[in-house]
């Protein structure tokens, strides 16, 4: 229950848009054994790099598309196999970059894979094609090590600029909220589902 309330505390201090939403449940991931032990290795030597505890990895959220309605309940926990299931398919083998701009088509920083500390913010990307009455959101561990904070944008990116890890984007120029692009699949992975209403 206190990781719960830690997590729950976290959606709502983080969601800065109007109308405010509340989690339901919240389901912790354990990601397969393959992408554990690249995201270990790759945050292990990002560490050894820069030198920043744990690679600076943070908490970040991630809205994306749900074609089903795994999660809503204690029931509800298989993954299911349409294609256009994005949470299935970071659930089942988390984030893959190839898989980056499906929905948006549009990257205001190149193709990477987006998260942002603001909740509400990454709300904006969750769709709902399964038919369920609650939102699903991703709340993920990402290795940001050496961050360039960028403000104007730029879509031409495929990875960040040299001698840096990872881009955030700051709010101020281009962007009314936080982003925080990285650009190896290694460099993230999904922690926790939260169910919420909005």
């Amino acid at each position: 229950m206190a990781i719960f309330r830690a997590i729950s505390k976290f959606f709502k201090d983080q969601w800065k848009h109007p109308t405010p939403s509340t989690p339901t449940i919240i389901w912790k991931i354990y990601c397969d054994r393959a992408h554990e032990a690249e995201f270990s290795k790759y945050r292990h030597a990002i560490h050894r790099k820069t030198h920043y505890p744990s690679g600076n990895s943070k908490r970040r959220w991630h809205g994306t598309i749900r074609a089903c309605t795994i999660g809503d309940s204690e029931g509800q926990t298989d993954f299911c196999e349409d294609d256009d299931c994005s949470l299935c398919s970071i659930i089942r083998t988390s984030f893959r970059i190839a898989k980056a701009k499906r929905r948006t088509n549009f990257g205001r920083f190149g193709a990477g894979i987006y998260t942002s500390a603001t909740s509400s913010k990454a709300h904006a990307y969750v769709a709902e094609k399964g038919g369920s009455p609650y939102k699903a959101m991703l709340l993920n561990d990402v290795v940001l090590g050496k961050p360039i904070k960028l403000k104007k944008t730029d879509t031409s990116l495929t990875e960040p600029p040299e001698d840096y890890d990872s881009v955030i984007g700051e709010p101020g120029g281009d962007l009314n909220y936080d982003e925080a692009i990285v650009y190896k699949n290694e460099a993230i992975r999904p922690l926790f589902l939260v169910i919420y209403r909005h």
